[in-house]
Formats: C-alpha cells, structure tokens, sequence
C-alpha cells in the first residue's frame, strides 16, 4: 500500500466533508447532483420551502455535506441547492475552506461545467446553487447501456478537456473528475463538483498524510504525496475515457489500497479499447505527469466530432427524458396530504423503494406503474386461465390524515404520522388497532438553523428488527418496543438516520462508508467499522458475519475479529441487496446477472444470466432481490423471472412477463407472486413457472402495497386495505 494513501474519502460538491470524517453517499436513486436515472423524491414535511431565493420543489438526495435539493429561481431557471450539515458548520476549519471553494469554483465557467450560480457559505444553514443538469451519470449510463463506441468517446473527451481547460484557466485543479462526476445533458456533458478542487498550489486545504479523491482516478504523484496539478486531471480524464470505452477502470477494482498500488506500481489495462484510442488514453495514465498531454493538444486531437449525434441512442434517449421530466412546481409533500402538481410530463416510473423492506415475513413494499403488452414467453405464449377472482378482503379501514403505510411483520403494520409524531401498529390479521401513541421527538436546539429549519422534529420510521421499531427525528434514532410501542431509548446519529440489523442484542447501523454497533437494550455504541470505501444498498447481517456491496466488490466483515473478512468482485454493479441462504450470498448485478457466492470463503460458487433472444444484458438494472426457498433461488429483472437450483445454478424455468417491468417477487406456499408495473398481482407456480391467475389490484399509480407470507396490504385513496391471495 502506498504510504498514507487511504483513497475513497469523496468530496460532495463544494466543501467536501471535513478530512477523516466517514462520508454518506448521496442515496440511490440519484447520482451526480440529483440528474440521476429516475425522479425527483417529493418534500417531506421537515424540508425548508425556500432557500435564499429559490424555491425548493424535490429532494435530491443527501450525502456527506448535506442534503441536495431542486429549486426553481424567480425568474424559472432550475438549481441544484445544497445545504451544508449545520454539524459540518460548528467546525471552524470546514467553514473556512468551504467559503474560499465557493469562491474559487465561482470563477468557473465554459459550456461544459455545471456552473456555481450562487451561494451563501457564511450562512445559517450554508448553501450553494449550482445549474441543474438533468441527465444520468456517465457512470450510470455505462453500468445501465453498455460500453460507448470510439467515436462516441472521442466527442466525450474532446468536451471534457475543453470542460478542465474552463477549470485550469480558472486557476484551479478539479481533483475528482470520475464517472459519477459527469452528467450527460442532451446538449453536452457537464462537469460537476469542484469542491475538493482548490487554488493551483495551494496546499493549505490538504492535511498531510491525506489522499483526496476515488481510487482508480487519483493520480499516481498525489498517491505519492507529491504536488499534482493540472496533470493529475488529465490522469483522471485518461481513466473516465477507459471507462466509457470498456465499462472498467484502468486499474480494476477491489479495495482502495490495491487500486492504489496498481495506480502507482502497474500498467494501465486497456486491451479492451480500440487501438488508436488506447494509445491517446495510455498517454494520458502516464506515470510521469511531465509526459502527459496538455488539455489543449488533447482537445486538438480529440475533437472534430460532430455537435449533435456523438452520444449513443439510448443515452441520448433518457437524457431527453429526465429533460422532460424536470417538475416546474414542488411534488407532492410526503404525510402531509398536500400537494402542487408538477405541470412537466409525469416522469416514467421505474423500480422506486418508498418503503423500508424487510426480511421478516419476505415482507416487501413496492410502486407500480407503466405500461403493459401481455407476452408471457418462454417454451409458448400463454394467456392467464380465466379464474374466479383470487383476492379475498380481509379488512378495510381508512386512514387519518397524514397517515401512511410502512414497515410491517408477521403479525403487525405500522402506520406513522410525520408531523403529529404519531405511530399506530395494526393486527394485520383484521386491521384492529394494537397500540398508538405520540411518540417522543428529538429536542431541537434553537440556536440551530438547520436543525430547526432543514431538518426539524418530524419523525420517520426507518425499520424493524429483533423487537425494536426504529424511527428517526431531528439529529436522533430513537428505539421502541415493537410489541407495546414503550419507548426504550435513543442515540444521538446527527440526523442521518439508519435502518439498523438486529442479530442477538447488537443493532448494526450502516452509513455509507461505515457502519456501527448498538447495543438493543441501552442503545449504547459499542464499536464501530469503516470500509474505507464507499457502500451502496443496504447490509446483511448473519451470527458472525456483515456482507455488503461497494459497486462490483462484495465486502465481508467478521464481527467477531471487527476484521474484513474477504472481497469478491463481480463483472457489474450489484443491484440487489445481498441474501444469505445456507452458507451462500445470493445478488443480482446490472447486467442482469445472477451470483451465488460461498459466505465462508467468498469464492463463486455459481454465476447464471436471463437467456434468450429477448434478453440483452446490457439493459438490465432493475434486479429485485432474490427470494431463496426449497433450495430454488427465485429472482427477476426487469419483465422477467426465472428459478435456478441453489446448490448448482442450473435453470429451472424462466418466463418472460406481460409487462415491462416486474416490480417485485415472493414466494409462499409454492406459489410465486409477481407484481408488475401495471399495476397486477399474478401467480406462478413455483415448481414450473406456469401462470397460475392474474389480478388487477388497482388502476391508481399512486397506491403502495406490502406483502406478508399470503397477506396483501393495498395503501391508496386515503385507507388501507388487505386481501388473502389464493394459492
């Protein structure tokens, strides 16, 4: 490992979190600043309605530095506002390099940036708004359609080059230029987040001993502490083109400190790109830095490519769509019942997590919508028998205003009211209510604007296990007994509340870059782990063992030594959560891949992909998790569902679905219940995926459902109700 590299602490945009502190990943849906690959979140109720003169109308997402907003100026232009974490703005050294990057990445300016078009840094909550550029990441557009042709790369460097030549005039250096740092606008790319970037030679805003950047893109000089100016974006530049072309850094994956190395101490892989372009990216991942092209002489002999029809068909395709898509007034406000609605096109709905899943029961929560052609394909085109209906109500019971529907067991639905710090826990067998109370709320300190204006008091229930019903509010997560709703404690996590695993009488709480350990009786801490890399999903926890997804690298902490207990790289993104299911982890990856990996040694034991003329690979990225049942692993992506055997990997049967999306699966008395972006429940059989019967629950895109074992709960116009499923 090179000396004192430590890689993976990622900058957020301007003023990247304090050096050493672990970093949270914006979440999910979103990359770049918020110009991800599916919508907008709505407001909660604790959300500000404006700041500064914007006019806030979606979340965006929360990372490191703070939360990430969309807002509209007075005169209609789009923003991207981040407000910074008042916990950050109490550290003096934090504000004061913050306020210098806001200045310095003002300067900034050329057609292919994301320009800083105000801010406050000296403000009570702090903020910069930066232009909204709503496109998918060039890392998302790769990892979701495929590696880019030649030409195609040719035309994205020749405008990131002019992009860092509009940065170095500035007389700054970029320092993160990465995948997840390019936003794909139809009119062009935009470079974002120069907040780890700072004054050519000013080294007063790096510490000693600290590596700032993403591993496979940071420069070998800086690795080695040394100065690294201009020519360390270029380096960074080398491996993003890499990227585009072969869907892999130059120096692979795995942990940060082996990326490093390879940086350093290896050659570059590149077999994969054409030749005439390797050699232009080989010079630009040189070792030296004094013999690496300039960003003129690059811009020279990269550009020439034609203005329009240089970014490939389908990426062009969905960066006009998220364009389309922009709302022109706030979305609906989540549990407050109120609303302005957008007037730009309804945004395309893909697979969305509005619920927090659970393991319990196969408990699973999911948003259907879209569009359906009934073309089940796989050995003949079926058509659903016609049956007598298959969904029997249970119980029917309205909700009260600002109630939803989230978490739920076995026996029990909890029911949350944001604003009134409500729970209600419902008999799930009948829908009588078992207990409801206002629940305590954190005490937000006056002297605090972002916790009083950003943040507030409102609650939100973020999970379920081991007895424990966990929520959050204001800078706490607080704990009460599932069964009784008694209160039993609360722990100080400064606003970023998990959704903790319960295994005996530890709570594991993952946070992006790390994870820590509660106890379930006290709520004490009693040990923490940093994975010196970013982790996306959420974690899995078995007696001994904690898995979780950092992009391609599965992780494996032991938690009895707190040691990593091996890594296991995979060919593409993990989409799915890990499942662990008699000593194997089971995950899907966006290339419609299927892994089963031994928990013990992290080997592969088997890897399947979806078959057949209808299925590329390349469009996949809407995996659910795998459901392992009877020594079957059932699992979906996108229309379609197949059953391999679990020890061998061997495909039982694999059908296509009517509609274009499957949203979700479970299984339960040997029947696979699939639910479908129209809206439709269907049953197939479990042993050889023939249809069973389809229903149609509702036409409303709104609703929201659960499932617990045969019990299907329905949240729409404004009740809930649940029905039995035939089998």
């Amino acid at each position: 490992m090179v000396p004192g590299a430590r890689g993976g602490n990622r900058g957020e945009g301007a003023g990247s979190p304090v050096q050493g502190r672990p970093v949270e990943a914006a979440d999910r849906p979103e990359s770049g600043q918020g110009g991800g690959t599916v919508a907008s979140l709505p407001l909660t109720a604790g959300d500000p309605v404006r700041v500064g003169g914007y006019r806030l109308l979606a979340r965006l997402g929360q990372g490191g530095m703070g939360r990430v907003y969309l807002g509209r100026s007075p005169g209609g232009r789009a923003v991207a506002v981040k407000v910074v974490r008042e916990s950050l703005l109490r550290d003096e050294g934090f504000r004061r390099r913050f306020v210098r990057e806001v200045a310095a990445a003002r300067r900034v300016t050329g057609f292919f940036t994301a320009a800083v078009v105000d801010a406050d840094p000296e403000g009570d909550p702090a903020w910069l708004a930066t232009e909204y550029v709503p496109g998918p990441s060039l890392h998302d557009a790769v990892a979701r359609h495929g590696v880019w042709p030649e030409q195609a790369v040719r035309g994205l460097g020749a405008a990131l080059a002019e992009a860092l030549g509009a940065v170095h005039a500035a007389g700054l250096v970029h320092r993160d230029l990465k995948p997840s740092n390019v936003l794909l606008a139809p009119d062009g790319p935009r470079v974002i987040d120069f907040g780890i970037s700072a004054a050519a030679g000013d080294t007063a805003l790096t510490e000693a001993g600290t590596v700032i950047g993403t591993p496979g893109f940071i420069p070998p000089e800086q690795l080695r502490h040394e100065s690294s100016g201009p020519a360390g974006d270029v380096f960074a530049l080398g491996a993003v083109l890499a990227y585009a072309a072969a869907g892999t850094g130059p120096f692979g994956g795995g942990a940060s400190h082996a990326v490093n190395y390879r940086v350093v101490h290896e050659d570059p892989e590149l077999r994969g790109l054409p030749p005439a372009l390797a050699e232009v990216v080989a010079r630009c991942l040189a070792k030296d830095p004094a013999e690496r092209p300039s960003v003129a002489s690059l811009l020279d002999e990269l550009g020439g490519a034609e203005p329009a029809g240089w970014l490939p068909g389908p990426v062009a395709d969905s960066a006009a769509r998220l364009r389309a898509e922009v709302p022109t007034a706030p979305l609906t406000r989540a549990g407050d019942g109120t609303s302005e609605p957008p007037t730009a096109a309804v945004p395309a709905r893909g697979r969305r997590r509005l619920r927090t899943a659970l393991a319990v029961a196969s408990a699973l929560a999911v948003t259907v919508t879209g569009t359906v052609l009934w073309n089940i394909s796989s050995g003949g085109h079926d058509s659903p028998p016609s049956t007598p209906p298959r969904l029997e109500e249970l119980w029917s019971r309205p909700l009260a205003e600002g109630q939803r529907m989230t978490v739920r067991s076995d026996e029990m639905i909890y029911l949350q009211n944001e604003e009134r710090h409500e729970i209600t826990a419902l008999d799930i067998t009948d829908g009588r209510k078992r207990w409801g109370r206002e629940v305590p709320v954190a005490d937000i300190r006056q002297d605090s604007a972002y916790l009083r204006d950003t943040v507030g008091d409102d609650i939100r229930i973020t999970g379920l296990a081991g007895g424990l019903l966990y929520y959050g509010s204001g800078d706490h997560l607080f704990a009460l007994d599932a069964g009784s709703g008694a209160y039993r404690w609360r722990y100080m996590d400064d606003s970023f509340h998990a959704s903790p695993v319960v295994v005996g009488e530890a709570a594991y709480a993952h946070m992006t870059s790390f994870f820590y350990v509660l106890d379930t009786k006290t709520g004490k801490k009693l040990w923490d782990y940093g994975y010196d890399v970013n982790a996306d999903g959420d974690i899995t926890v078995t007696e001994d063992t904690l898995f979780v997804h950092s992009g391609r690298t599965l992780i494996a902490v032991d938690t009895r030594t707190r040691k990593q207990k091996w890594t296991h790289q995979a060919a593409s993104e993990a989409e799915t959560d890990p499942v662990v299911a008699d000593g194997r982890v089971y995950f899907g990856t966006q290339d419609g891949a299927l892994y089963a990996v031994d928990a013990e040694s992290g080997d592969e034991v088997w890897r399947r992909t979806f078959e057949g003329e209808l299925w590329d690979g390349r469009l996949g990225g809407g995996a659910g998790a795998p459901d392992v049942v009877g020594g079957t692993v059932y699992f979906e992506n996108d229309g379609y569902v197949s059953a391999f055997d679990a020890d061998t990997g061997r495909t039982l049967w694999q059908r296509k679905q009517k509609a274009d999306e499957v949203e979700a699966l479970t299984v339960a008395d040997g029947a696979v219940h699939v639910y479908d972006s129209e809206g439709d429940l269907s049953s197939l059989d479990a042993r050889s995926g023939k249809p069973r019967w389809e229903e149609s629950l509702t036409a409303d895109p709104e609703a929201d459902y659960g499932i617990v074992g045969n019990t299907v709960i329905v949240e729409r116009d404004g009740g809930l109700t649940a029905y039995r499923v035939a089998t």
